[in-house]
């Protein structure tokens, strides 16, 4: 039973998380078109980013928290004016470029800090029991704050003028610019956006798990497994989907530990071969 309780709590907690991640590169896929490969490299850019502000520099937590979302939000935008917009009309180059990119962070990284696996401190500290089952406060905390983040981009897309319109680009590109929409400057927003929620990602799950070098392939995988199974550009599908290979996740590694990101390629494979357009949104292929 116990176990039961912990799959059933730590399942949600992780996913809302895995759905943070995922929102990011489903709206650069939604309005761009671009498959960033390179969306991994920016969870773990702003979860080291955190982690050398706070040992390094020695701020706290909270604050190095912020410093890392400012960072990646910058990042991200600039990572598009060299990397895909010059080559928006060459997707395969696009492709490639972010796989490199994200290829070269990891070399960075291990550069900078080795391959040891770092972690944050609890932003959060102490915990309580829920069912007999020991709940760190820190990990609610995170996964509130994503919820929140998630809820919060929901009503800026839904409800502002620049929201509505990175909402209609994503739907017909020459309709919006039909309608006065600038494309350059909400591709920008788009990537600002992301960039930040990916790096709020990254703190999160640093906390969680921990972060190294090559922690940005899982949540790549992951994303685009959630991304793949919501349905291409599909917000409420990533959403949807972030909890069921959430809860598929935790229920892997409470046995096999070793087999994280299993259960994601398990179902983004199933996913492809029966239903290619995914739960809701756009075909996949």
């Amino acid at each position: 039973m116990d176990a039961i309780i912990e799959v059933l709590v730590y399942g949600f907690l992780i996913s809302s998380l895995y759905a943070l991640a995922a929102v990011g590169f489903t709206m650069i896929f939604g309005v761009a078109g671009v498959l960033n490969l390179a969306h991994g490299a920016f969870v773990l850019i702003g979860g080291y980013v955190a982690v050398w502000a706070s040992t390094a520099l020695g701020w706290h937590i909270v604050l190095a928290a912020l410093v890392a979302v400012v960072a990646m939000a910058l990042l991200a935008p600039l990572i598009y004016l060299l990397c895909v917009r010059p080559f928006s009309d060459k997707p395969v180059i696009v492709f490639l470029a972010t796989l490199l990119l994200a290829v070269i962070v990891e070399q960075v990284m291990i550069l900078m800090f080795g391959e040891k696996s770092r972690t944050l401190s609890a932003l959060v500290p102490g915990y309580f029991y829920l069912f007999g089952v020991q709940i760190l406060w820190d990990r609610v905390v995170a996964s509130l704050a994503a919820l929140a983040s998630i809820v919060g981009l929901w009503l800026y897309i839904t409800r502002t003028r620049n929201g509505k319109a990175i909402s209609a680009l994503s739907m017909e590109r020459l309709g919006a610019a039909l309608a006065g929409i600038n494309e350059f400057q909400m591709q920008l927003l788009v990537w600002v956006v992301s960039g930040a929620l990916a790096a709020i990602a990254g703190v999160f799950l640093t906390t969680f798990l921990g972060i190294s070098p090559f922690a940005g392939r899982i949540p790549l995988v992951i994303a685009f497994s959630i991304v793949v199974l919501g349905g291409l550009g599909s917000i409420p599908g990533s959403l949807w989907a972030a909890y069921i290979i959430g809860y598929a996740e935790t229920i892997t590694t409470q046995w096999i530990p070793e087999a994280r990101g299993f259960s994601s390629l398990l179902i983004l494979l199933l996913i492809l071969t029966f239903r290619p357009q995914g739960l809701f949104g756009r075909e996949a292929s």
